[in-house]
């Protein structure tokens, strides 16, 4: 009996390889993944289920980060075809119109849009259609084409599965309870950068704290592909000020991670990142701001010869973390929304610097915190409004697109 590890979508069993699984595809998924065990014997051969599996959103997001985009990935498939060419009929693959990118693509999307049975050739005569991937897997980084199969793959929320059940059997015997997928990601960070968890610079402590917290509950797949600067432990200051020193400082090190700077959306923070942003920044670097907020279009404020609040679009001008926590967490006991105070007018930027009050500030982080807390002990109501933190982390995972 041939003993492989194979990577499946949906009911597609798409690569395999031999008595091993290549560490970069392992280190894709998570131990949380893992699949409960229990022992089947095929062919006489006694093995144990050693499935991992997930998502095809939350794997392409993976590779997202890790900076294997779908333009990167096609590009490398256009090299592989190119070889082929030279060295191979074109109609390997019965592609009457030549082996390109576009022919690829085209035949695995009709793959992937059917079921294992239609997909099958119902005679010999007929083309294996699951040759291609295959072929394609002994020339192509495998987390390449697997970001191609997913990009092609028409249902997002489909599971992706890597199977190593066959390993576990007499002559591979690898121990079911291994953590395979956990010791190849511990193995990545300690080698290329490119394999590091993208680091993301604040403006300071609170903001890496909570856009930590939120990701757990947003993107909780992205834990360890995403790193948020520790303030603390650096013993580094905070605001926009400092996180402008501290990308030239990154920049002037070499430090090899991709990172990115993450500002608040308002006048100060576009104003105190301006000189920055002119500047050539080595492709490992982004310096971006939260993005803007439908809610905060229309959203309360105070100026200084008024008490009444007057609506205003605050996106680019007030738009600091806690604008982002939800509506839920902005909204004071009798449902109106924290106001925003209009203050210092910055004549560069013909604008002015708005923020809550510092006393809101606090309350909006408390209670971001508790509803937090009350998530992750299934206490949530189902309500809760996470679409600036939803945001904010979508903006990170495509910063290098």
């Amino acid at each position: 009996m041939a003993f492989h590890s194979h990577l499946g979508i949906a009911d597609h069993q798409l690569l395999s390889w031999g008595a091993e699984c290549p560490p970069e595809v392992a280190a894709l998924f998570t131990e949380s993944e893992r699949q409960p065990a229990h022992t089947r014997i095929p062919m006489g051969a006694s093995l144990t289920e050693f499935v991992y599996a997930t998502t095809v959103a939350r794997l392409r997001e993976r590779l997202h980060v890790q900076g294997f985009s779908a333009d990167r990935a096609k590009t490398e498939l256009a090299e592989v075809l190119a070889g082929w060419k030279k060295n191979r009929p074109l109609d390997a693959f019965h592609f009457s119109q030549g082996l390109g990118v576009r022919n690829v693509e085209a035949a695995m999307r009709q793959l992937l849009a059917m079921t294992f049975e239609e997909a099958w050739p119902q005679d010999s005569s007929q083309p294996n259609p699951y040759a291609l991937p295959d072929a394609l897997s002994r020339y192509m980084d495998h987390r390449s084409l697997t970001r191609l199969l997913l990009e092609w793959t028409p249902d997002q929320h489909a599971m992706v599965f890597l199977d190593l059940s066959e390993l576990t059997g007499p002559g591979v015997d690898l121990d079911p309870a291994r953590p395979v997928a956990g010791e190849a990601r511990a193995e990545q960070l300690t080698s290329l950068a490119h394999d590091a968890p993208l680091l993301v610079l604040t403006e300071g402590p609170t903001d890496a704290r909570l856009l930590a917290a939120g990701m757990e509950v947003t993107h909780p797949h992205l834990q360890g592909y995403i790193t948020f600067f520790d303030f603390a432990a650096a013993s580094a200051e905070g605001g926009v000020a400092q996180l402008a020193k501290t990308v030239s400082a990154f920049i002037a090190a070499g430090v090899a991670n991709r990172f990115v700077a993450l500002a608040d959306n308002d006048t100060e923070a576009h104003a105190g990142l301006a000189n920055l942003k002119k500047q050539p920044l080595p492709k490992r670097c982004r310096v971006l701001h939260y993005p803007p907020l439908p809610v905060l279009k229309t959203y309360p404020t105070l100026g200084p010869y008024g008490d009444e609040p007057v609506p205003a679009d605050v996106n680019g001008r007030a738009g600091c973390l806690e604008m982002y926590l939800g509506r839920d967490v902005l909204q004071s006991e009798n449902r109106t929304l924290m106001p925003v105070q209009w203050r210092s007018w910055n004549p560069k930027l013909r604008r002015y610097q708005g923020s809550l009050a510092d006393v809101d500030k606090k309350a909006a982080q408390d209670r971001f915190l508790r509803k937090v807390h009350t998530h992750h002990a299934g206490q949530g109501t189902g309500c809760e409004d996470w679409d600036g933190i939803r945001a904010i982390i979508d903006t990170i995972v495509a910063a290098f697109d």
